[in-house]
């Protein structure tokens, strides 16, 4: 019985290494700009992604809302085919948060 058991789970150890060695490889189409952040995306190099959006001259939040790779957005490319995924899709997302400051003390003396 303890034979048996070695062998499944060595077998299910082998089939989660074959799993990931076999991941999808993602090959560019063409050279254009939202080729280039959609492979960075899935990359999964946050280094890489903030030079690329850069290099763009698109911001995060336009890169977020308007960027689709394989005809879906790049946001659920990046969740289906990236490496590091939740890293890169939180860092893209971060561009699209806006941030308000209002001065409190300012704000009741005005009152």
């Amino acid at each position: 019985m303890m034979c048996i058991k070695k062998v499944l789970v060595s077998a299910l150890m082998i089939a989660g290494v074959a799993a990931t060695a076999q991941a999808e490889k993602l090959t560019a189409s063409d050279g254009s700009i939202e080729t280039s952040l959609c492979m960075a995306a899935a990359n999964g190099n946050r280094a890489v992604m903030h030079n690329q959006i850069k290099a763009s001259g698109y911001s995060a939040k336009f890169v977020a809302k308007n960027i689709a790779c394989n005809g879906e957005n790049i946001l659920a490319f990046v969740e289906k085919h990236g490496k590091r995924s939740e890293v890169m899709i939180n860092m893209i997302e971060r561009g699209e948060q806006q941030v308000s400051i209002t001065d409190i003390a300012q704000h009741q003396a005005q009152k």
